[in-house]
């Protein structure tokens, strides 16, 4: 860390952790330094680490330097974000315009693009935010404690202010005692949209509006989520959950706007004969004026802004009646844009300051509707073939063997199926089985929740695991059944296949090619506009195939994808399924899509946010800002490139290319003989990594596996690398690199290796990502956990492998980026991460006096208090690793 001010900021955290340990636990301190101490000094000393633990009063601290270490990775973490990011945030789309104006381009062009782009994050309940709501909220208001410390000069209250959240999470469990719930989750989502992401986005949406000169006419952030809406493999997620989210989604932001216009009418006490309204309000006013209560019927004359508002207050107000009432309203406010108009009523008559919380209400509503956030409805295609093999076995359309036909078989069913007269689902329940009764009545329950809700509460209907072309038929079929889609009309539904296996993301071309010409599946599509959503799975793919080869398959698919467009006259809009970890896709969003190919974005972002990644990127507000802005401003650029057709990717006869093809095809090999042809590789992962204890975390409604099998293939992605970073091997993110890297350098291609870095901004990105996650391996560390594996022989033979592929993707990576050691070029970040690495070691090697002191425990009681403390270890761990899933 080079800044002075951050190594302030970090000096003053380290102060306040030890006057926290003088106050609550003065015993604890001289441990607390005398570990630190042992591990700042480099190569573990396994000797004197074991001589350190054995010792008895040590023994009987470690929940409470469990804690410390994990309370001060939180400090620190919270020092870092404060330092990561740009103060002048809302300058970054601005400067972007005035850097590609310098490149070339017309200010009014860039305009015209940026008034089209749209940011579509969502945010998922994949299970690797590790902490606690209480962790949430004391993380944000320390942020902000420090804040005012460092920059502010209200210094005392905010001193006292952060010592009483420190001792309040002193006092706290760091892990839920309670199994969490769908609703938990949509819970901790919703107090950061309050805190933070709404008066976010709404300030890029002025930022937006302020630089075309023009109301805007959408916002270019959407929001979106998959709590509630994503059962594939979650028996929780039910269609009464995923009703009740989309109702608490609705109420919440229409009590916001609420509380906005209750401020609005408080404030705008503006005189008609100081400002004259304008023909069509007054107009407006004398239409509703029943609708005033005697009190707010005498402003009608003299305050006729405030009556308005007051107003409109009514309309919402009903409109949370509305929801649940069976018959029709009238003074109700059916759809977004009746609102909207209401505000640019107002607005017509007002001067640009006195409108201007107006106009940031207005841009709020364009952000958020009726229905805060768009849902996701994901599924996984066997759950939708069993369904339409009951059905079709039922309505006599085939046997019961509909989903065990070979794909040609049942497209040619499918095809008749969706040549008949649209059927009544309702009269299909209770005539089939429970689980294809919840197919049949999600689709019921979005055709309700589209009529009374919002039209936008809900669109994606995600397909996880797509093989082939009959899964989207399928769904298809139930979107006419249900009235999402009927024929001449705007479809009411995205059908999306998610291709997750490196074999599914391969042949995604081809099964766009059989849907385009499908007679069905292409009127469809003409009523969607010509847009197809794909999904695709940055995790699965990685766990399939490697870290390496899942990057370039998916970039491969997504060149192809985009060669496809103009031959099939479809627009695919491309859904990213990234999460945190290198080895799930994460790394820095704006180098990810500069190397993306060309005309692969063209103006619109839709990617997943996950776990502990939505607090770091959204929690603070002055991070939220920052990230905002400068995914618009990336945006912006690649989307220029893109219409104007400038190529900074490798294309596809390019020379890179294939030097690519040759590192992916040995990487996918190596990667492929550890995992999957490796004998006894799934029981060496059982026991060298805390994966079971993982799986007894309260931190996900979600079960860990998809099926209860030992194959790598049916454990979910999420927990295979949370698994593998706490004992610091990290293998999900370099394994089979290093193989990679060699076989081209061996071949000749050494000098090719590192043109292909410099010229190449995939190659280039996908190489810094791994080198990123190298630095934070600790094979030392891993070495003890490594010991837990019982089968000697099995030890020796997969450690020897991890062992020598580490070394090889080391030597690789720094000799393709010209560095003498990890991150020698970008300092910052290299120190940011070493300086973590003594309380990680703590903590891991806590965990693995925890482990031991379990498998020796002998009744069950005990076991359940070792439990709870292994369990405050992972999250410790998670919050100094930070990208854990």
């Amino acid at each position: 860390m080079t800044s002075e001010k951050m190594h302030q900021e970090v000096q003053f955290v380290f102060e306040k952790m030890l006057e926290l340990l003088d106050e609550v636990a003065p015993a604890l301190k001289p441990q607390f330094l005398g570990l630190r101490e042992v591990f700042t000094q480099g190569k573990l000393d396994k000797e004197r680490v074991k001589n350190l633990l054995s010792s008895s009063p040590l023994k009987e601290q470690i929940p409470e330097l469990v804690k410390a270490f994990s309370l001060y990775n939180m400090l620190l973490n919270i020092v870092e974000e404060r330092h990561s990011v740009d103060s002048d945030a809302m300058g970054l789309i601005e400067g972007m315009i005035k850097e590609l104006k310098a490149e070339g381009y017309e200010r009014d062009d860039v305009l015209e693009v940026l008034e089209e782009l749209r940011f579509y994050p969502v945010f998922t309940a994949h299970p690797t935010e590790s902490r606690r709501r209480t962790f949430l909220e004391s993380h944000h208001e320390i942020s902000t404690d420090l804040e005012r410390i460092f920059h502010q000069g209200d210094a005392k209250e905010a001193h006292e202010h952060l010592r009483y959240r420190l001792m309040l999470l002193w006092k706290s469990h760091l892990v839920r005692n309670e199994k969490i719930e769908v609703l938990f989750e949509l819970d901790n989502l919703l107090y950061i949209i309050e805190s933070s992401m709404l008066k976010s986005a709404v300030k890029v949406c002025s930022e937006v509006e302020r630089l075309v000169e023009a109301p805007l006419k959408r916002s270019p952030i959407r929001l979106g989520s998959w709590i509630g809406g994503d059962r594939d493999g979650n028996p929780y997620v039910t269609n009464e959950v995923m009703t009740r989210v989309m109702k608490i989604q609705h109420e919440m932001i229409i009590s916001h706007y609420i509380g906005k216009i209750e401020r609005l009418i408080r404030e705008l006490s503006i005189a008609s004969d100081l400002c004259e309204p304008s023909l069509g309000l007054l107009e407006s006013l004398e239409r509703e004026s029943s609708e005033l209560e005697n009190s707010a019927a005498k402003l009608h004359k003299n305050e006729p802004f405030r009556a308005k508002l007051i107003l409109m207050k009514k309309k919402l107000q009903n409109r949370l009646i509305f929801v649940n009432y069976a018959s029709d309203m009238e003074f109700v406010y059916k759809i977004p844009k009746e609102l909207i108009e209401d505000i640019d009523l107002v607005l017509e008559s007002l001067d640009s300051l006195s409108g201007k919380y107006l106009r940031e209400f207005r841009n709020l509503v364009l952000l958020t509707g009726f229905h805060l956030m768009k849902l996701d409805f994901r599924e996984h295609r066997d759950a939708i073939r069993d369904a339409i093999s009951e059905i079709f076995s039922l309505l006599g359309y085939s046997d019961s063997d509909f989903g065990q036909l070979p794909p040609s078989k049942r497209a040619e069913i499918l095809d008749r199926a969706l040549s008949l007269p649209r059927l009544n689902l309702n009269a299909l329940l209770g005539r089939v089985s429970h689980q294809s009764e919840e197919i049949i009545s999600a689709f019921l329950r979005i055709e309700w929740a589209k009529e009374n809700i919002s039209e936008e509460i809900i669109d994606s209907f995600i397909i996880s695991m797509t093989q082939d072309s009959t899964d989207l038929l399928a769904v298809l079929w139930l979107a006419k059944q249900s009235g999402l889609w009927r024929e001449g009309q705007r479809t009411r539904i995205s059908i999306s296949p998610l291709f997750e296996t490196i074999e599914d993301l391969q042949k995604a071309g081809m099964i766009m090619e059989e849907l385009a010409k499908n007679p069905h599946y292409a009127l469809y599509l003409r009523d969607h506009q010509g847009i197809q959503e794909i999904m695709i799975g940055y995790s699965d793919s990685s766990k399939d195939g490697g870290i390496f080869t899942s990057n370039f398959s998916l970039n491969r698919a997504v060149y192809h994808l985009t060669e496809l467009e103009e031959k099939l006259g479809i627009k695919f809009r491309l859904f990213h399924g990234r999460g945190g970890s290198v080895s799930r896709g994460g790394g820095t969003l704006e180098s990810a899509l500069m190397a993306s190919p060309a005309k692969s974005v063209a103006g619109v972002l839709k990617t997943t946010e996950q776990g502990e990644v939505i607090s770091s990127k959204y929690l603070n507000p002055l991070i939220c800002d920052f990230n905002f802005s400068s995914t618009i401003a990336a945006l912006l650029k690649k989307s220029v490139y893109d219409r104007f057709g400038k190529r900074i990717d490798c294309g596809k006869s390019d020379r890179f290319t294939s030097v690519m093809q040759g590192v992916s095809e040995a990487s996918y090999k190596a990667y492929r003989r550890l995992v999957y042809e490796t004998e006894g590789f799934m029981d060496y992962f059982k026991e060298a990594t805390p994966i079971g204890f993982i799986q007894k975390l309260n931190i996900g409604s979600r079960p860990s596996k998809r099926k209860e099998t030992h194959r790598v293939e049916d454990l979910r992605a999420i927990p295979w690398v949370f698994a593998w970073t706490q004992n610091r091997s990290i293998i999900p993110a370099w394994f089979g690199v290093g193989s990679g890297l060699e076989s081209v350098a061996l071949a000749g291609g050494e000098e090719i290796l590192k043109e292909c870095y410099g010229e190449c901004p995939f190659f280039k990105t996908t190489l810094d990502n791994i080198a990123q996650a190298l630095l934070k391996v600790d094979l030392d560390v891993a070495s003890l956990y490594n010991e837990f594996v019982e089968d000697g022989e099995v030890r020796e033979r997969i450690w020897g492998m991890i062992q020598e592929e580490y070394q090889k993707t080391l030597h690789w990576i720094l000799y393709v980026r010209g560095e003498r050691e990890l991150l020698e070029n970008e300092r910052v970040l290299r120190e940011s991460i070493l300086l973590r690495r003594p309380y990680l070691t703590a903590l891991n090697l806590f965990q693995i006096e925890l482990i031991k002191k379990y498998r020796a425990s002998s009744y069950e009681k005990q076991q359940e208090r070792i439990i709870e403390q292994i369990s405050s270890t992972i999250v410790g761990i998670a919050q100094g690793v930070r990208n854990t899933g």
